[in-house]
């Protein structure tokens, strides 16, 4: 008996020992809930398939319906609302109904801000009460802005909303449409070089600009130096100024606004160093 003991005493701990082990997390086995590899796809599909059993115009009969409509639930959640608001958008605007389906289609399989800003900056470039361009155009920079662009779609989609509505409104820059949409494709060139985006700094540098006594540069020019400054960069405006303030208002130079002015740019274009970039493409094969 007295053999059995120390073999019952340990059974006895290390079973203690395993109780006191904290329990499996279930969460371990399987992905979280919102992974978004697993769609709703009953609810895509169902929601399609009314819609395209209601849409007259289209003229689908039953099979061609649930085959556009597999294809909008094979984008997972969210597709349909995606088809829908590009659909409906382009059809308003008077595209050939065959041709608003593939373009909302491919939509549907897109993320949410990419298909808002095809939706967000189509209407911008192609209603009358924006900027009014044919819809070839519209559309190609639509997409070139939505669906090619490379950065972060909502910083581009407030840049180039925000500057639409200023150089628009009648009470703000009041330029006409065909010099708005260019400003607005040449500022959102540089919207990834800025933090925040690049209307801040743009919207900025033209009230600084016509505010500046000294300066009295007309509407055009003040749009061509803010471009000029943007490019370079968010440290280009700063450094702008702070050479305008030098020469001009601390009287550190003898200068005249012309000099100071030419200065001013010169040194703000320093403000971009691509040096680094000419060092790096140097060893590239």
């Amino acid at each position: 008996m007295k053999n059995w003991l120390p073999a019952c005493c340990f059974i006895i701990i290390n079973f203690a020992t395993f109780k006191a082990l904290p329990a499996a997390d279930d969460r371990l086995l399987y992905p979280p809930i919102e992974d978004k590899r697993f769609c709703e796809s009953a609810v895509e599909f169902k929601r399609a398939f009314e819609f395209f059993s209601k849409e007259k115009e289209l003229d689908f009969n039953e099979p061609r319906s649930i085959k556009a409509a597999i294809d909008v639930a094979k984008n997972c959640t969210g597709a349909f609302e995606r088809f829908q608001k590009v659909f409906l958008l382009l059809k308003k605007s008077g595209v050939e109904l065959t041709r608003a389906f593939e373009v909302s289609l491919e939509y549907s399989g897109f993320d949410n801000e990419r298909a808002k800003n095809f939706f967000v900056l189509f209407q911008k470039l192609f209603l009358e009460n924006y900027l009014n361009l044919d819809f070839t155009t519209a559309y190609k920079l639509a997409n070139g802005l939505s669906k090619d662009y490379k950065g972060d779609p909502i910083k581009l989609r407030d840049d180039f909303v925000k500057i639409v509505d200023l150089c628009t409104a009648e009470k703000q820059l009041s330029l006409d449409k065909k010099t708005c949409a260019q400003l607005a494709l040449n500022l959102t060139k540089y919207t990834e070089l800025f933090p925040k985006g690049v209307f801040e700094d743009f919207n900025d540098i033209i009230k600084y600009v016509q505010s500046h006594k000294r300066l009295g540069l007309n509407i055009k020019d003040t749009l061509n130096l803010a471009q000029r400054v943007i490019s370079k960069g968010p440290k280009a405006p700063t450094n702008f100024k702070k050479i305008i303030a030098f020469t001009l208002e601390e009287n550190s130079l003898k200068l005249t606004e012309i000099q100071a002015f030419q200065l001013a740019l010169v040194i703000s274009d320093l403000s971009f160093n691509d040096q680094e970039d000419k060092k790096i493409n140097k060893h590239d094969p």
